[in-house]
């Protein structure tokens, strides 16, 4: 009965401090609460398996950099102590609270504002309470947790933790200190994020631009109205005026220029950018003579400087594949190319993840 008013009040807490980071100001380093569930191995004198049980906790924190954080935990449940004398367990149940410190490893190696992992080390100190044996000792925990983002606000974690109790918490006076491992799987929401998915195309990202035909249609459009409104204007001033011939359409310099944008990762022409491939194909076939460059980007917000090269490079492959083998451009009217170094078309991060096509 205990354990079950203990786990409602951690859950009620943690709701509240979420709800209370809600109406906070929106911060690059959200606030957040994470859940978990798995196993838990107490070390004791009875065979591996019997001394495996459940665990479960829950966790509210930020982070105040991309670097540093801290949270409050709640975890426990049951545990798991041997006997020396017959090698049998039998359980218990436990609860913890715990103040951790979380150092992301990744972050502090390199910064990047969408890493899809990260490495983060976890060292809390707090106070552990064994129901069964109504004991209570002062606790230490040192371990790590992968985060695997899955969009802005959700990520996937997995955290692997050592703690250190009083030798009293499995109810044996055997050893100086007792120690339980936790091996636990859960999710993290960040507050006031977004459900932005990371690896699709931005809904904002630039598609095709006019094609040579239709922008000859628009200014001669506007030149005929101009002209319109020059002879209305010269009538009314005198009746011997006569123009006897309108001005010659207006030609624009032949060229088109298209995008292709790109997830992050993904070098796989989406079925929504084919339209841009499609429009550079269409200008290619109607000017037989003209000819294309290709080229590749990655952002550099994300990846190290290799990985980011070779995206560029199958981006722009991928690109020049589908014209080729899609379309049936030749290859030699095509000059393919990739950045080498750090160039960005775009100030927008998620827009540098595109293929740059100008026919002309």
């Amino acid at each position: 009965m205990k354990l079950k008013i203990i786990i409602t009040t951690m859950a009620l807490t943690a709701v509240c401090l979420g709800v209370h980071a809600q109406e906070k100001k929106t911060n690059p380093n959200p606030w957040f609460v994470q859940g978990q569930m798995g196993a838990s191995y107490s070390t004791g004198d009875a065979d591996f398996g019997k001394l495996l049980a459940p665990t479960g906790a829950i966790a509210v924190g930020k982070y105040f950099s991309p670097v540093w954080g801290a949270r409050l935990a709640i975890s426990g449940w049951r545990g798991r102590v041997g006997s020396e004398i017959s090698k049998q367990a039998h359980g218990f149940y436990y609860g913890a609270a715990t103040v951790d410190g979380l150092m992301n490893l990744s972050q502090l190696i390199r910064k990047y504002p969408e890493r899809l992992f990260d490495l983060s080390v976890i060292a809390g100190i707090g106070f552990n309470r064994t129901y069964s044996h109504s004991i209570s000792s002062f606790m230490g925990r040192l371990g790590l947790q992968g985060a695997l983002r899955l969009n802005d606000a959700l990520d996937f974690n997995i955290e692997a933790l050592a703690n250190g109790v009083s030798d009293r918490w499995n109810g044996r006076d055997d050893h100086s200190f007792d120690t339980y491992f936790t091996l636990s799987l859960g999710l993290t929401y960040k507050f006031k994020t977004g459900y932005k998915c990371i690896t699709c195309i931005s809904e904002e990202y630039p598609e095709v631009l006019y094609t040579e035909e239709e922008v000859n249609q628009l200014v001669n459009e506007q030149r005929s109205q101009v002209t319109k409104e020059v002879k209305e204007v010269m009538m009314q001033k005198t009746d011997t005026v006569i123009i006897k011939q309108d001005c010659p359409p207006t030609k624009v310099v032949k060229g088109i220029k298209s995008h292709v944008a790109f997830g992050l990762g993904r070098t796989n022409v989406a079925p929504n950018q084919e339209m841009n491939v499609l429009a550079i194909a269409d200008y290619m076939k109607q000017f037989p003579e003209s000819k294309a460059t290709v080229t590749g980007f990655a952002d550099n917000g994300t990846g190290s400087r290799d990985i980011n090269r070779r995206l560029a490079k199958q981006r722009a492959e991928a690109v020049a594949k589908q014209l080729i083998e899609k379309y049936g451009i030749s290859r030699d009217r095509l000059t393919v190319s990739s950045m080498q170094d750090k160039e960005q078309p775009f100030q927008t991060n998620d827009w540098n993840r595109v293929v740059i096509i100008i026919a002309d």
